[in-house]
């Protein structure tokens, strides 16, 4: 199994998951709406689940929206400057992505563990739970740039696999 493989496997079970959550957020949706307007009970729960699918939805699709840079960024340097000037800015950027993403885990983490003996109102589950989405979401981020390493996007730039 070679890296490709990997990456392509990591974005394809990302997007799955990531679609999964959007659909139930909208049938959850869906049923709060009928609940509301037609049996005229609304569901307390609804409104904060729908929130927590949505922040893990985007938090796991982050990754894959790196692989593909379709992220939104400034690239004027990268593009005007060549050779070894051009190298050392890719270098850095991936160095900020990777680190920033990875203390972003840990940082978040640490708040979500810390929070574990905190219930959510509607649904009266530990905080934790909810708030694990972002240190998942920034650890597969700096997974996915350790995969991709500094010169992924100059390399693969004219070359889209076949999953995306």
């Amino acid at each position: 199994m070679n890296i490709k493989s990997v990456r392509i496997g990591l974005v394809t079970g990302l997007l799955n998951i990531s679609t999964a959550l959007l659909l139930g957020n909208v049938i959850i949706l869906l049923y709060g709406v009928i609940a509301r307007y037609l049996i005229n009970h609304s569901p307390i729960w609804m409104d904060e689940l729908s929130r927590y699918l949505i922040i893990s939805s985007v938090m796991l699709v982050a990754a894959v929206v790196y692989i593909k840079d379709d992220h939104m960024r400034v690239t004027i340097l990268q593009k005007a400057l060549k050779g070894n000037i051009s190298k050392l800015i890719q270098i850095y950027h991936w160095l900020i992505i990777t680190s920033l993403s990875a203390f972003i885990c840990y940082v978040s983490a640490t708040y979500a563990i810390s929070v574990s003996k905190f219930t959510t109102t509607g649904l009266g589950i530990s905080k934790t739970v909810p708030l694990m989405a972002i240190p998942i979401g920034f650890g597969l981020i700096t997974l996915v740039s350790l995969l991709m390493g500094p010169f992924y996007h100059e390399k693969y730039k004219e070359e889209k696999p076949v999953c995306y």
